[in-house]
């Protein structure tokens, strides 16, 4: 059963979801669970295996879906008398910990050119699972897309439906080679679940694109979720610096920052 607990966090944390696996190190007196009972809680609530039911139990899988929200490993200690916190009547003390686990940040590029390509490379040595998709085939083999989980081949609408969208930990950049594309991107992209969208383009294009969404039927509230242009305002205008410029922004958004400079310790 142990095996199969861990084999189910390990498939959902695969699918994107966090997942928390609970142990009871050690029990003293009458307790419901048992020295080395494990449990998995996932993100929506649901469990598999049992740390031995009850008022315990309850109040796990209410505490591990909190963490999740807050990233933090516990521990607990019931005392399981009435003037305990759970105001149980066993008479025992049960002790454990928490551990949780996250899936990596995956982000998505829409596009296989010159930003893409410097994007990838920097954005895999910063611990993302990069994906790329563009419909030529013949831009896979580019060096800098060495270390990607993935390039699919496809029209962004169709490469859309072969990807997985998580709103925790899924950052899309949309920098095809026209308008068309970067069209085609969002209005396929808009209605998924992300952490961050963006794409890439001038003022003049970006407003192309957002009349276009509009009459597509796309509300303001949902063009408004997109960055774009994308990236923070500190390149020169070369490959190299608007990749990082797009990558610190993506940054920014996942460690919930300002941009603003550090203050002096």
């Amino acid at each position: 059963m142990q095996a199969k607990i861990l084999q189910k966090i390990y498939e959902k944390v695969d699918q994107g979801q966090k997942a928390a696996l609970v142990l009871l190190t050690e029990n003293k007196g009458s307790t419901p669970g048992r020295d080395g009972s494990v449990m998995a809680v996932f993100q929506d609530g649901t469990s598999l295996g049992t740390i031995g039911g009850g008022a315990i139990e309850y109040d796990i899988i209410k505490r591990a879906k909190e963490a999740m929200e807050n990233g933090d490993d516990f521990e607990f200690d019931y005392n399981l008398t009435e003037k305990g916190e759970l105001k149980m009547a066993c008479g025992g003390d049960s002790k454990g910990f928490v551990k949780l686990f996250f899936p990596n940040k995956n982000l998505i590029i829409f596009g296989a050119g010159h930003v893409s390509q410097k994007l990838s490379r920097i954005a895999v040595k910063t611990g993302f699972n990069v994906i790329v998709t563009d419909d030529r085939e013949e831009y896979q083999r580019e060096k800098d897309f060495q270390g990607i989980q993935k390039y699919i081949t496809a029209t962004p609408k169709d490469a859309v439906e072969q990807i997985q969208f998580h709103k925790d930990n899924t950052y899309i950049v949309v920098c095809t080679r026209g308008h068309n594309g970067d069209e085609e991107a969002l209005k396929a992209l808009l209605p998924k679940d992300y952490k961050y969208l963006g794409m890439i383009g001038s003022r003049r294009k970006v407003g192309a694109v957002i009349k276009k969404l509009r009459e597509e039927g796309f509300t303001k509230e949902q063009i408004g979720t997109v960055h774009m242009p994308i990236g923070l305002n500190i390149d020169d205008g070369s490959v190299e610096e608007i990749a990082i410029s797009i990558l610190a922004e993506i940054l920014m958004i996942k460690n919930n920052g300002s941009g603003q400079k550090n203050k002096a310790m």
